[in-house]
């Protein structure tokens, strides 16, 4: 690592998140499945339909990558769209049943990539949690969760 990255919070920020990423998606075992459509898929779960603005609030995504996530979910047949009742200009997105079985077998490997993380944080997982937070928070992160 060149030293002036040494001290980078942002730097280390992005490693971490990479190599989290990398880690679940060989758990996955699934060259063409991005990480972050976990989160999509679970939001899509607990919901029956939502437009992708929403989607983007709740899971703290920019609208614009949000949107080439929508394109390759539905592409792979996971989410399906629908026109929005309440706005003909909007669209509503919601999980097909093949997305619906993707997510519940992605919130398996999920559930173990988070015991691993909960052993590599150990006893400083809250605060890495509340440092995390104010990050975001300070930063701009909006999140409905």
């Amino acid at each position: 690592m060149p030293a002036i990255f040494q001290n980078l919070i942002g730097y280390h920020l992005r490693v971490a998140q990479e190599a989290s990423f990398q880690a679940f998606a060989r758990a996955t075992g699934k060259a063409d499945l991005k990480p972050g459509w976990y989160s999509l898929l679970t939001v899509l779960a607990e919901k029956e339909s939502m437009t992708p603005s929403e989607l983007s609030r709740i899971c703290g995504r920019d609208r614009s990558t949000l949107t080439s996530s929508l394109k390759g979910l539905v592409t792979r047949g996971l989410i399906e769209r629908r026109g929005n009742p309440e706005d003909q200009r909007s669209y509503n997105v919601r999980l097909t049943e093949e997305g619906r079985q993707m997510q519940e077998r992605l919130h398996i490997i999920a559930k173990a990539h988070d015991r691993r993380l909960d052993e590599i944080a150990g006893e400083d997982k809250a605060v890495l949690i509340a440092v995390l937070g104010r990050v975001a928070a300070a930063l701009g992160a909006e999140r409905d969760f």
